[in-house]
């Protein structure tokens, strides 16, 4: 049974949904036919709807003054009805995407009565809604704690304290992405395609344009009440190799360029067309090498590109430091953490992971992640998870610093969340993550080509998918790019390669060596979390690394 419905756990939720989402076409703008969520409506070409903003096809929404209005009603009703703490988060969510809109408007209500919690989910933006889902969940909330009494369980709200706050804030934006027109962004992709059209036949540039501009209002019965509004998007840029066979192109994704809290100013970047160049000359390098199978299965020696490396590290070891895994919350969903007991960790002797690892998080502009305080009311702070291979820091809420108050004890500080509690959406379950997780590069110049120098016999891995094991201590890599290097060369490509890992052969004893700043990549960490799942997301970056001790396990060509 999983946590939202075990009554004999602390962090219970019983979900229950006040309304259904609606969804509805749109004709045209201004005529508003839209209800409260719509995935994604695709926009008309034609020259009118051009000159157009993807604004003037979302119909208005509540404004602040109404969410916040709507957050104090149910707070007020949460009291009211016996709550020992309640809070609300509430708001709408505008999307532009692949030329088309959505929206999302919702709220939802956790409330805790003798250490047991309930959650209430809605769209209906009434009085009357959100006090009726703040009372429902306060009364099951008070049902299941009747059971848990009987059951034993301790009572009591055991979270990190937290000052009151209040006021607005809006992440820094110089051009609003639903102010300009579906010209503008047509002008950017073409601009983009044209990089490609001038470097020749079979080479294609892409640019994928997207974002999101989120009005959201937190409320609390200790009295906190604020709003933010943040704009989150950007281009994606990448650049494709084509053979005439089409199951060998080579594609290289643009490293540096990732989803920001930031504007349309953005995609008007002026290095834009330069960084698509060299990310298509180096689809032209790879594609000159020819494709042949491969089975000596093995060990070897393998360099990951930035992004390969950000999503080893992201998947294992970044989500082993979330403190909803170290408290066990996550024991029957996404699971547990090897990086406990926390107070033998924090005390061990000998580093858990190489002395050339430090890992550090932040939720600062630009950073896509960026808020002014989080989904519990706190402001997020920065700080280090790994110091030269010793993990001194998790990534902690209000609920969670508790369970990790050894750690704090042992570096002296006070139990505190680093405000990295995120309901994905105003109407889902607030849960931790890892905001913005970042690896430091390496001190000296190094490239991805000085790393693979130092090969004899080996691979080098660009881009990749990961899936980690349960217990997050390995897993598999799978990469549509993998170069074999011998004797510091690359000879050959390979496709649809499997790598097993563990946490010893990336980021421990074989992890011999750093790439400097210029081989950082990113990748976006998702993990499902909860019951019923719950998508979270977190932009994690790495340098490219040197691991001397990596299982290939599997070559699929024909996949």
């Amino acid at each position: 049974m999983h946590r939202f419905q075990r009554l004999a756990t602390r962090r219970q939720f019983l979900v229950s949904s006040t309304a259904t989402l609606a969804s509805v076409a749109l004709g045209a703008p201004s005529a508003h036919a839209l209800g409260t969520h719509v995935s994604h409506l695709r926009l008309p070409r034609t020259a009118a709807a051009r000159r157009t903003t993807p604004g003037q096809w979302l119909p208005p929404t509540s404004s602040a003054e109404q969410f916040r209005a709507l957050a104090l009603v149910a707070m007020e009703a949460a009291r009211g009805a016996g709550a020992d703490f309640a809070d609300i988060r509430m708001g709408v969510q505008r999307d532009f995407a692949a030329f088309g809109v959505g929206i999302t408007v919702g709220y939802g209500v956790r409330a805790c009565v003798n250490g047991t919690w309930s959650f209430q989910a809605g769209t209906t933006l009434t009085s009357d809604a959100v006090a009726l889902a703040a009372r429902t969940a306060v009364s099951d909330a008070c049902t299941a704690s009747v059971v848990n009494a009987k059951l034993h369980q301790p009572r009591g709200l055991d979270w990190a304290h937290t000052p009151v706050v209040s006021g607005e804030w809006r992440s820094p934006v110089d051009v609003d992405p639903f102010a300009v027109t579906l010209n503008d962004y047509i002008h950017v992709s073409r601009a983009a395609a044209e990089v490609g059209r001038r470097l020749g036949e079979g080479v294609e540039t892409n640019c994928i344009i997207g974002w999101q501009i989120e009005t959201r209002v937190f409320a609390s019965t200790d009295g906190s009440l604020v709003t933010q509004e943040w704009t989150r998007g950007g281009a994606l840029l990448s650049a494709t190799a084509v053979l005439p066979n089409p199951d060998e192109q080579v594609e290289i994704v643009v490293p540096d360029v990732v989803r920001h809290s930031v504007g349309f100013e953005a995609a008007l970047d002026p290095a834009i067309p330069e960084r698509l160049t060299v990310a298509a000359e180096q689809a032209i390098r790879w594609r000159e090498l020819r494709q042949s199978p491969f089975t000596d299965v093995g060990r070897y020696s393998v360099v990951l590109d930035g992004a390969a490396m950000a999503g080893v590290l992201g998947y294992t070891v970044s989500n082993a430091l979330d403190g909803d895994r170290v408290a066990d919350f996550e024991a029957d969903a996404s699971g547990r953490s090897f990086l406990t007991p926390v107070a033998e960790i924090v005390a061990a002797t000998t580093p858990q992971f190489s002395p050339l690892l430090t890992m550090t998080s932040g939720r600062t502009a630009p950073s896509l992640t960026a808020v002014q305080w989080d989904d519990d009311g706190v402001v997020p702070d920065s700080y280090t998870l790994i110091e030269r291979g010793r993990v001194i820091d998790y990534h902690t809420t209000r609920e969670t610093a508790p369970h990790v108050a050894a750690c704090y004890a042992a570096h002296t500080q006070p139990l505190r969340s680093h405000g990295r509690c995120l309901a994905p959406t105003p109407g889902s379950v607030p849960m931790s993550f890892g905001g913005d997780v970042r690896v430091n590069p390496g001190s000296e110049r190094v490239s991805v080509d000085d790393l693979m120098r130092d090969m004899g016999r080996g691979f080098c891995v660009m881009g990749a998918s990961v899936r980690a094991s349960p217990g997050l201590t390995g897993g598999f890599i799978r990469s549509p790019l993998v170069v074999e290097v011998q004797q510091g060369k690359p000879v050959r490509r390979l496709r649809n390669v499997w790598f097993a890992f563990t946490i010893k052969s990336v980021a421990s004893k074989a992890l011999v060596a750093l790439g400097d700043a210029r081989t950082l990549g990113t990748a976006t960490v998702t993990t499902q979390k909860g019951m019923p799942w719950q998508t979270m997301e977190y932009p994690m970056t790495a340098p490219a690394a040197f691991c001397k001790e990596v299982d290939v396990v599997r070559m699929d060509i024909s996949a």
